[in-house]
């Protein structure tokens, strides 16, 4: 499918400076995750790039209470997005205290952290103090077997969407099959789990050749230059930053390919069986209902999402099938 971006709908015109920083920003920090990131914006405006500190060892109070199933340590990773562990931290707490809260837990039952790149995600999931984690579908993918996640309901973003579209992104006329891509580079954030983009993104596309390189590259505005340019590259984007692109500037030397079936935006999802089958039913109750609170609005407000959902079954199962067959 090849389709020329479209301009967006009729707005208020913005000064040419004001207009590339509101295009820039939706394209380096798009909604859809932004839920996910811990938003700490008033912390770390946009733009801004921040560098997590190194996770430190959970403390041994906390291994023992997790252990013992009585305390929840959640971590949010979202490689590739803005903010740092320390600047999400105060959200992090609130979003903690909300699940506790709903759940009808003491305040102190339920701690949570974020890390944007995906090593000290990684780390932080072998340690056996977390038990739940909330991460984008790419991670969720990659690392489901290993450290056997099991999801339980899924985010619905602020502008309410619970399922991502993602665009293979070109220069207009180069690209009009899979073979085209032979030697080219194919870049975005996703790229951290190159079977994600090989499978659940193109894979109803067709496969991609061996010569095409998948590779994660977080800084979009820089890969779209690239394109501009006419270097032989393709970047994914999600749909906010698919909509920015009518925006920027030549935005006619840009087109959408190909796009992804809905596919879930990300997942909140148990740890292995460190957290019982009955605890999980009622995290799952608790967080269903949490958009329904006054109380619990500005937390949400905060995080950029309108709520959590039913856990999507089928899409999520198809997305599976096509990393599987992507490996």
């Amino acid at each position: 499918m090849t389709r020329a971006v479209t301009p967006a709908g009729a707005r208020a015109p913005l000064r040419p400076a004001r207009r590339w920083w509101a295009v820039a920003r939706r394209l380096w920090w798009p909604a859809s995750i932004a839920a996910l990131a811990a938003l700490c914006a008033a912390a770390a405006p946009a733009g801004t790039i921040a560098v997590a500190a190194a996770p430190s060892a959970a403390p041994p109070a906390l291994v023992a209470r997790a252990a013992a199933n009585a305390h929840q340590h959640l971590l949010a990773c979202a490689p590739g997005y803005p903010g740092s562990t320390r600047q999400a931290q105060p959200t992090m707490d609130e979003f903690a205290a909300m699940l506790a809260a709903a759940a009808g837990l003491p305040t102190d039952a339920v701690s949570a952290e974020y890390q944007e790149r995906e090593q000290p995600g990684v780390e932080r999931l072998r340690d056996p103090a977390t038990t739940l984690a909330l991460v984008p579908l790419p991670f969720f993918l990659k690392y489901e077997q290993e450290f056997r996640l099991h999801a339980f309901a899924q985010v619905v973003d602020q502008d309410g969407h619970a399922a991502e579209v993602w665009s293979l992104v070109a220069a207009s006329g180069r690209v009009h099959a899979p073979a085209d891509l032979d030697g080219w580079e194919v870049t975005g954030i996703p790229g951290y789990a190159p079977a994600f983009v090989r499978g659940p993104v193109l894979g109803r596309w067709g496969s991609l050749p061996a010569g095409a390189r998948i590779v994660f590259n977080r800084r979009v505005l820089g890969a779209l230059r690239r394109v501009a340019g006419g270097e032989p590259v393709a970047v994914v984007l999600d749909r906010a930053q698919t909509a920015a692109l009518a925006e920027l500037p030549q935005a006619d030397v840009y087109e959408v390919v190909t796009q992804s079936p809905p596919l879930p935006v990300a997942l909140l999802a148990s740890v292995g069986d460190r957290v019982p089958e009955a605890e999980i039913a009622t995290l799952r109750e608790a967080v269903l209902r949490v958009h329904e609170s006054a109380r619990f609005q500005e937390v949400l407000d905060t995080l950029r999402l309108t709520r959590f959902a039913p856990l999507d079954g089928a899409a999520l199962e198809a997305a599976r099938a096509a990393y599987r067959e992507a490996l």
